[in-house]
């Protein structure tokens, strides 16, 4: 990314660790960001932060699930910036922990909600004006349990699966259009979801502290992906540097090299 033509950034999921984290680097970068999230205090306190280092922001706390919130947010954007050059599709949870048949299956469907319209709502606001431009880039924050699976956490898993298979159809579809697309898959990072499980002292049920106890060990064995490593990689989807890949599914490693120190890769959930 060039200062000379700063590129405009929706980032989504905008204050959680991952989604902040992106977002300060994007901006370092240059970019002209529209953060969003739900809480509108924690969107406007990092749109601060970042306009306090010098960056062109525009806070726009929303649902994004809701495609009425979503489509607000992408017309905003282009109000104030003129176009939307990339997407970052980083909104998400967790969902329930247990066995299929033990998690409540209100519960299971409304992390598949929020999951697969975070993901279905923002592109589609989106494109309309990446395709009129001519071009334009959607990286779709995904996991392994999408592209394998994660037992006891089926509806994040099955959710990430179904992001995944849409940006793979969206990448054909809009390939003419100049319109990129990637799911991908950011590693373990100490961050947001994995730093919730992480400091579960009192895990709710066995299929909790098991989920915490299989991190805890594959960050303690080197399996972990620095946060800064995990950006660079956004970034460089951000930048263009993969286009060739559009449609797929990709790690971090994918994107950048493996690492010098020979880092195992990052295994598929027990």
């Amino acid at each position: 990314m060039t200062r000379s033509c700063p590129p405009v950034v929706l980032v989504t999921g905008a204050t959680g660790g991952l989604g902040a984290a992106i977002a300060t680097a994007l901006a370092a970068d240059g970019a002209r960001l529209v953060l969003t999230a739900r809480t509108e205090r924690a969107v406007a306190d990092l749109a601060q932060e970042l306009r306090a280092a010098g960056s062109e922001v525009l806070p726009l706390p929303a649902d994004i699930t809701d495609p009425s919130a979503a489509g607000a947010v992408a017309r905003r954007a282009v109000e104030e910036f003129g176009r939307i050059d990339v997407l970052i599709d980083n909104a998400g949870v967790e969902g329930p922990v247990g066995p299929f048949w033990e998690v409540g299956l209100d519960d299971w469907w409304e992390a598949m909600r929020v999951n697969v319209m975070s993901t279905a709502a923002a592109a589609h606001a989106v494109l309309p004006f990446m395709v009129g431009r001519g071009g334009g880039r959607i990286v779709s924050i995904s996991s392994r349990a999408g592209q394998h699976r994660w037992p006891t956490l089926s509806a994040y898993s099955v959710s990430k699966a179904a992001g995944i298979k849409c940006m793979e159809n969206i990448a054909h579809e809009a390939r003419e259009h100049g319109v990129s697309t990637f799911s991908l898959h950011p590693g373990i990072v100490p961050i947001g979801l994995t730093t919730a499980a992480l400091t579960d002292d009192a895990p709710a049920t066995p299929w909790h502290a098991r989920r915490r106890d299989w991190l805890v060990r594959q960050l303690s064995e080197g399996r972990g992906t620095p946060v800064e490593r995990t950006v660079r990689a956004v970034a460089s989807l951000a930048a263009g540097t993969a286009d060739h890949l559009s449609g797929r599914y990709l790690t971090v490693d994918d994107v950048l090299g493996t690492r010098e120190s020979d880092h195992r890769p990052d295994p598929a959930p027990a």
